[in-house]
C-alpha cells in the first residue's frame, strides 16, 4: 500500500515547467519548485510523427524509479512509450535516446523482456517466435544503468533455454555489451543466509535529467509536449509556494502516487 503524502501535477505544458525550473535554479529564494529529492515519478506526453509521411501518434516518456525487493538496490529507468503500430519508430527512437544519454555521460542500458526482447508488446523482433500479433501498445525500457547484472536487466533464468541464443544476440545487438547470466536461486539463497549484498548508491531523479529528456523531445520535434510529476512526503503548504499553476496541481494525504499500476498497463 502507498504512504506518505503526494503532491501531483498533471499536463503541466512543457514550457511552463521549464520556465518555472530556470528561476528555480537562478533566484536565491526558494519555493518555485519542490526539493528534487522529493520527486517520484515524471511523465512527458506528447504528439510524435515517427516518420514523414506517417500519421502522428502519441507518444509518452516515463521517468521511474524502483527498488529491487531481493538486493534492496534501487535504480531508475526510462519508459518510452506509443501504439505498437509504430514499433520501429519506437525502436529507432530509443535508440537515439541512448545516444543522446551518452553523449552527455549519463549510463544505460536497454531491459530486453524475456518474450517480446527490446519492444515489449510488439512482434516486430521478439526473443520467443510464438510471438505473432502486437498489442495495443508497445513500449521500450532503458535503466540509467550501466551494471548488466542489476537485477532487473539479468533476465535470463526467465528466457526458455531453447531461446538464450538469441536474447543472448539481442541483448549484445543494443547494448554493445553482452547479458550478465546470475542464478536467481543462488542470489536468493545469498540473501536468505545473510550474505553481504553490495551497496550502490540508489540513482535519484533530477531537475537536471527532465530538463536533458525535454532537450531530446525538442531535437526529435514533438508537439504538445506537457510534464506530470509526483512528489512524495511533503506538506500541503508546499504545494502552495510552488510556482506552477495551481490548476495544474492536487494535493493526497495518501495514495496517487503512480502513473501506472503495472507495465502491463502499457502493452
Amino acid at each position: 500500500m502507498p504512504s506518505g503524502t503526494t503532491l501531483r501535477f498533471d499536463h503541466v505544458p512543457l514550457e511552463d515547467f521549464l520556465a518555472c525550473l530556470k528561476l528555480h535554479e537562478t533566484d536565491v529564494r526558494s519555493g518555485y519548485l519542490p526539493p528534487a529529492r522529493a520527486l517520484k515519478e515524471a511523465r512527458f506526453q506528447a504528439v510524435w510523427e515517427p516518420s514523414a509521411g506517417e500519421p502522428p501518434a502519441s507518444l509518452s516518456l516515463f521517468l521511474l524509479q524502483e527498488t529491487d525487493a531481493l538486493s534492496q538496490r534501487s535504480e531508475a529507468f526510462l519508459l518510452v512509450h506509443a501504439p505498437s503500430g509504430t514499433a520501429s519508430f519506437l525502436r529507432d527512437l530509443a535508440l537515439r535516446l541512448r545516444r543522446y544519454l551518452q553523449k552527455r555521460q549519463i549510463p544505460s542500458l536497454f531491459r530486453l523482456d524475456p518474450r517480446y526482447g527490446l519492444v515489449t508488446g510488439s512482434a516486430l523482433d521478439p526473443v520467443d517466435p510464438a510471438v505473432k500479433w502486437d498489442r495495443p501498445g508497445a513500449y521500450v525500457a532503458l535503466y540509467l544503468t550501466e551494471d548488466t547484472a542489476s537485477p532487473s536487466l539479468a533476465v535470463m533464468d526467465y528466457v526458455s533455454t531453447e531461446h538464450r541464443k538469441r536474447f543472448q544476440e539481442q541483448f549484445q545487438r543494443y547494448n554493445q555489451v553482452p547479458p550478465s547470466t546470475p542464478s536467481l536461486l543462488k542470489a536468493t539463497f545469498k540473501r536468505l543466509l545473510g550474505g553481504a549484498v553490495e551497496a550502490e548508491v540508489p540513482r535519484k531523479l533530477t531537475y537536471r535529467l527532465l530538463t536533458g529528456l525535454a532537450g531530446f523531445l525538442g531535437e526529435e520535434g514533438v508537439t504538445s509536449p506537457t510534464l506530470s510529476l509526483i512528489f512524495k512526503d511533503l506538506a500541503a503548504s508546499d504545494g502552495k509556494r510552488v510556482l506552477l499553476d495551481p490548476r495544474y496541481g492536487a494535493f493526497y494525504s495518501s495514495g496517487q502516487d503512480r502513473f501506472v499500476a503495472s507495465l502491463g498497463e502499457l502493452a
